[in-house]
């Protein structure tokens, strides 16, 4: 065989069987010459190339900037390189990505183009990115519910405010609140549904159910269409979704409980102490118990999640944009631990208990300053050795915690002082360089919600608190504790 014939040869054997499109295409648009592939993605026969507009295969969104850029290869003879959807011979969307080449001193102002079918890679890229969306999306969302369930105070409200998510995140659920009772006449599928674990999503039929809680001898069963959950990341959303709802319904439940216990006493006008120290130590168990469960179930499931993406891409070859769109979910995901993280500590502080009092709030100041706009300054006076009960030790914590949000919130200080003395009693003085308040207007009411707060539990703890402010002038916070209520 001569050497032009093997030359032919392996020409021929190349365009004839490379999966690629390789055309030479004309100033006017006209197919000059084209690979096999072209006829097999368009269903064009040969015999239709002298009547075809290159261009019309083009999506139609695509077609003008895609000839516009076609008459600029030609005019300034550089190569030029991009991506555009065409519409194949089934009538569905494509994307290529095209290589174009001016050939010098042609009559016709040939180019020789190469194409590429990207369409798999962009339908991974485009699921990839709406993963990513959703994953932002089912945050948000159980972020701002977290935020919202705070301010409920009846399960009916409750009950509203999670159909109302529900219907959001997923429009085709159709949810509802089933209220069933103990009677002796439950049909076989209510009977079950009347004895799932509380929390755990069970699926009959075409419906999901998943239990919220128990109150006056009736089940509260959240019921949805089973079809409007597409994935496991929704899924997981609706099961900390309710986790969330199950903690609040147990807490309205028994505040509930409690208050009707204690009707007689309010009507005396009296919050007696046991009753406070019992709301707030409930408080703190219950932050024990989601600060736990948040660690041991959803942390855990994120870092899995990380450490398997991690894996993925790097054990892969794999194209870069995509690397790059696994990397951002890589971050993502890396983000949400670390808030779940921040979430536990602020939920149950670590090693309160065994650093103490002191080394605990010296801590707590340091990771505040991080992210705040405002100095603080801690001074301590004949705490060595100082050893509290772990109930005196939380409360404090918890009530500076509350004066570091509201002087984030409110204040607008730049200095804040913290000193903590023992002589005879344990003092906690606080004070501030910002806008201030009047107190004769310091009333429980939202606004003041965290000053009213720190009061109740000041008073739990049989200490006792003042303020001190007036407007433009700061404010000192002047508490004091009982030496008997120290736990030496």
């Amino acid at each position: 065989m001569e050497e032009s014939s093997r030359i032919n040869w392996l020409f021929e054997t190349i365009t004839t069987h490379t999966l690629d499109i390789i055309g030479i295409i004309d100033q006017n648009r006209k197919v000059q010459f084209t690979t096999p592939m072209f006829f097999e993605i368009f269903g064009f026969s040969p015999e239709a190339l002298p009547d075809l507009d290159i261009f019309d295969v083009v999506h139609p969104e695509d077609r003008e900037w895609l000839m516009g850029r076609h008459k600029n290869v030609i005019a300034t003879q550089q190569n030029s390189a991009t991506e555009y959807r065409v519409i194949d011979k089934n009538g569905e969307i494509r994307h290529f990505e095209c290589k174009t080449t001016p050939i010098p001193d042609t009559e016709d102002n040939l180019t020789v183009v190469a194409i590429r079918d990207i369409t798999e890679r962009k339908n991974m890229e485009n699921e990839l990115q709406r993963r990513k969306n959703r994953y932002e999306v089912l945050q948000k969302s159980l972020r701002d519910y977290s935020q919202d369930l705070s301010a409920v105070m009846k399960v009916s409200d409750l009950e509203e405010r999670l159909l109302k998510e529900v219907r959001f995140i997923l429009p085709r659920s159709e949810p509802e609140t089933l209220i069933l009772g103990n009677e002796d006449n439950l049909d076989e599928v209510d009977s079950f549904i009347h004895q799932i674990v509380i929390g755990k999503l069970e699926r009959i039929e075409d419906q999901y159910f998943i239990k919220i809680g128990d109150k006056k001898n009736c089940s509260y069963i959240l019921s949805l269409q089973a079809s409007s959950i597409q994935d496991s990341m929704e899924s997981i959303w609706l099961e900390t979704l309710v986790y969330y709802t199950v903690m609040v319904f147990e807490n309205l439940n028994v505040i509930e409980n409690l208050m009707n216990q204690l009707e007689t006493a309010l009507q005396r006008n009296e919050t007696p102490q046991w009753v406070l120290r019992l709301l707030f130590n409930l408080q703190e168990q219950q932050r024990l118990n989601l600060s736990s469960d948040l660690h041991d179930t959803v942390l855990q499931d994120q870092i899995d999640l990380y450490r398997r993406l991690e894996a993925l891409v790097n054990r892969y070859e794999i194209d870069a944009e995509v690397k790059t769109n696994l990397k951002a979910i890589e971050q993502g995901l890396l983000d949400a631990i670390h808030q779940i993280r921040t979430t536990c500590n602020e939920l149950r502080p670590p090693l309160l208990r065994e650093l103490g009092l002191e080394r605990a709030l010296e801590n707590l100041f340091d990771y505040t300053q991080v992210s705040s706009t405002f100095k603080i300054d801690f001074q301590t006076e004949n705490t060595t050795g100082l050893i509290l009960s772990e109930e005196l030790t939380i409360g404090i914590y918890r009530i500076v915690q509350e004066l570091l949000n509201n002087a984030a919130k409110h204040s607008n200080a730049t200095i804040l002082n913290f000193c903590l003395i023992k002589d005879g009693s344990l003092k906690i003085i606080y004070s501030d360089n910002g806008v201030g308040f009047d107190t004769n207007k310091l009333t429980p009411s939202f606004t003041n919600m965290g000053l009213t707060s720190m009061r109740q539990r000041v008073q739990s703890l049989s200490g006792s608190i003042e303020f001190q402010s007036q407007l433009n002038q700061g404010l000192k916070v002047l508490i004091e504790f009982p030496i008997l209520g120290l736990g030496a």
